[in-house]
């Protein structure tokens, strides 16, 4: 309930103001994938991650599976999905490429493009699974921006890959699209490894430690110059999917992932005449190799690490994707970490059980931010080293959610305006915490002092 003091909201002196009218997305949740891999979860497991009963559990409320090129599940186990599907998860799928028959370079790996003779038996497949795994949502490829090409820097493995153009997507999208969407199955495009690859044909720059270019296999350059990009042969999804009427009503869900530049992309204000018509999914992002913040650099402290300056790196992801983005869902890729020498997964290590900082700032979010909740805005932020996002749930749940990436500790006076709570609640993970309940803060006049310590996520809850 609203207390008498915070009833009527507040200004605060420093201008940061929580604004409860001022609407963005809603959101359906956080999650991650269990795709090519097998590890079986424990019942402790999946209670820590898809409940928000007990000290380490984070409460995802999605996991992401795969299909593998004859139709059938790429790692992920049954009981991992049943497991968290009973505890009310929505479970999504993608699928990495076709046989190798129905490929360009006839093999699953390096690329390839999707034969258009096969557009009607793979997307036959693919709605097969999508209605077998009772799935709320299937991608119709993965990663179509990205043909894995060794281990050198900036690549990370050879892998099952499938490269689409932006003609080919549209194309693709419409044979698919409607065939899940007549079961009932949301639909997933373009899912590209590259946000900026959603809208554009640029493409991320500054390895590390070579500070070389990514991947561009679709060969539109550095910066995009190629006519043949422009033109429809290149990346640029969002914008080809949305100027065909066809491919656009085949499409529910605009699927991104976050590698390589680390950021979000806004909604661009040429699309649908700038109002954004399609939900935003963050549908995989991690610790891979070669890229800023993600830890694998030469004698970078944070390979393979449990460092809080990891897991304020994840939440400066997770806040870009939804403050910049407006992502209803964010999912991380792995639990389990297949090499050593990354942060992929949200244990430390390859055989490790430590549960990681990265695994409970993303707790920060998903564990307080639920399903259905509503993104607002938050204006008057003038402290680079402060990121800060609130949400409002239904019954009157005000969350706000603070990163202090500084060396310093700060103190931010936040005004609520609309129906404020009585009081906010603080759940910190610092480098000696874990989502730790702190006192209750009062809510007076509509305003609340919200003390950060240096280099932590806190979460402020109030009702």
């Amino acid at each position: 309930m609203a207390g008498a003091a915070g009833a009527a909201g507040g200004t605060s002196s420093t201008g940061v103001t929580v604004k409860l009218d001022g609407v963005h997305q809603t959101i359906q949740g956080f999650g991650l994938n269990d795709a090519l891999l097998s590890a079986t979860w424990s019942t402790s497991v999946l209670d820590n991650l898809f409940t928000t009963n007990g000290a380490n559990a984070i409460g995802l409320q999605v996991l992401r599976i795969g299909m593998n090129s004859s139709g059938g599940l790429a790692g992920s186990t049954p009981s991992n999905i049943s497991g968290a599907k009973s505890r009310g998860a929505k479970i999504i799928g993608s699928t990495w490429s076709p046989p190798a028959n129905c490929k360009t370079n006839n093999s699953t790996i390096d690329g390839g493009h999707t034969k258009d003779t096969c557009y009607g038996s793979w997307s036959d497949t693919i709605a097969k699974f999508a209605k077998d795994n009772g799935l709320y949502a299937m991608s119709i490829g993965n990663e179509p921006d990205f043909a894995s090409c060794g281990n050198a820097e900036p690549c990370n493995g050879n892998y099952d890959t499938t490269l689409y153009t932006a003609k080919e997507m549209v194309a693709f999208l419409k044979v698919a699209g409607p065939k899940l969407q007549a079961n009932n199955v949301k639909v997933i495009a373009p899912e590209a490894s590259e946000w900026i690859h959603t809208w554009s044909n640029e493409s991320a720059k500054g390895s590390v430690p070579g500070n070389k270019n990514s991947s561009d296999p679709l060969k539109c350059g550095f910066p995009a110059s190629n006519a043949a990009c422009t033109a429809g042969d290149g990346y640029d999804y969002g914008h080809w999917m949305a100027k065909d009427a066809d491919a656009w009503k085949a499409l529910d869900i605009i699927g991104v992932h976050e590698y390589d530049s680390q950021h979000a992309e806004p909604w661009p204000s040429d699309v649908s005449g700038g109002k954004k018509d399609k939900e935003v999914w963050q549908t995989e992002m991690s610790g891979v190799k070669w890229w800023p913040e993600q830890g694998t650099g030469t004698g970078d402290s944070l390979k393979g690490s449990d460092s809080i300056d990891n897991g304020v790196a994840v939440a400066t992801w997770i806040h870009s994707a939804l403050v910049v983005g407006e992502a209803s869902a964010w999912l991380w890729w792995w639990y389990n970490a297949y090499n050593t020498d990354d942060n992929e997964g949200l244990l430390l290590g390859k055989t490790g059980t430590t549960l990681t900082k990265r695994y409970f700032t993303l707790g920060n979010y998903s564990k307080f931010v639920r399903p259905g909740y509503v993104m607002v805005d938050v204006t008057g932020n003038s402290n680079a080293d402060v990121l800060l996002s609130a949400f409002k749930g239904t019954d009157g749940t005000v969350v706000v959610v603070a990163i202090n990436k500084g060396a310093a500790a700060v103190t931010v006076p936040i005004a609520i305006s609309g129906t404020a709570p009585a009081s906010m609640t603080p759940n910190v993970t610092s480098a000696t915490d874990n989502l730790k309940a702190g006192t209750a803060v009062p809510v007076t006049g509509g305003s609340f002092m919200a003390a950060l310590a240096s280099k932590t996520v806190t979460t402020f809850v109030g009702k």
